[in-house]
């Protein structure tokens, strides 16, 4: 009596289960170059503030006993603004606010102006550089924060804003629960997902009274976006094995071959404690 496929299969499966189908392969991969990593972000009435660190391998290990090691020191930085130039001072800064470190800086304030050009001008020992251009974009405020409450007693926050149809926009969305540092939401979003010029946001029924939600909208230019867009698809990219290496689409350039962002931070935030 023949066999019926589905007994081949089922003996199929017994005999590959018996086999030891892991094997060690060794994977030779290729030298990897570091690179100068920059975070610059200019906020109007806050002081210059910039990060250049060093890229790291994937494999490569962080080093607890000097976690300043992969600070890049020694360059020259300069940013140019109305025809004045300042010179950022090589030390560590901390801001206790955003709990964000950097390690250039200056005490001279970055001005208001959405027709100003600020130029950002690096250069390293070896003479290598990096340059960037960017400006800061009008705020786009945030007309209400309206507060809706389910038959559960659950609240949940709308946000809304008035988009400007005539130009062509970029924005990042964040939604932090009671401080800074616990994120809810945050993602970028271009005009075309709004049909009318009243933009909305919204969270989930999740919240109570007496909760606290900081808003924050950024409106940001298009290379900052799309910096934004493919740095996250390149870190979901390094979470797949058998996905290709994202490419990150700076806003910087230059001989030394950097990657990173300088760019305008223009931006509304309120908190609001739900009643």
């Amino acid at each position: 009596m023949p066999f019926s496929w589905k007994t081949i299969l089922f003996f199929s499966i017994l005999v590959l289960g018996a086999c030891n189908l892991e094997k060690e392969i060794d994977i030779d991969l290729p030298d990897y170059n570091s690179q100068p990593v920059v975070e610059c972000y200019l906020e109007p009435g806050k002081p210059y503030r910039l990060l250049l660190t060093r890229s790291a391998s994937y494999f490569a290990t962080f080093d607890l006993e000097d976690p300043t090691a992969a600070l890049w020191n020694g360059a020259t930085v300069t940013i140019q603004v109305d025809g004045k130039n300042i010179l950022l001072e090589n030390q560590v800064f901390f801001d206790p606010l955003t709990l964000q470190f950097s390690n250039y800086g200056s005490d001279e304030i970055v001005p208001e102006g959405t027709d100003l050009t600020f130029q950002l001008f690096i250069e390293f020992q070896d003479g290598l550089t990096i340059t960037g251009e960017t400006r800061i974009l009008p705020v786009v405020p945030m007309d209400s924060l309206v507060v809706e409450t389910n038959s559960t007693g659950k609240a949940r926050v709308i946000t809304y804003f008035t988009e400007d149809l005539a130009t062509r926009n970029y924005y990042r969305r964040m939604v932090n629960f009671g401080s800074r540092d616990s994120v809810l939401q945050d993602f970028l979003v271009d005009d075309d997902f709004f049909d009318t010029e009243k933009g909305a946001f919204g969270t989930g029924f999740s919240f109570e009274s007496g909760d606290t939600l900081i808003h924050t909208l950024v409106h940001m230019d298009e290379p900052y976006f799309t910096y934004l867009n493919t740095l996250t698809q390149s870190i979901g990219a390094n979470l797949n094995p058998f996905g290709q290496p994202g490419l990150i689409l700076s806003t910087v350039t230059g001989t030394a071959n950097p990657i990173g962002v300088f760019t305008g931070l223009s931006m509304d935030r309120d908190t609001l404690i739900l009643p």
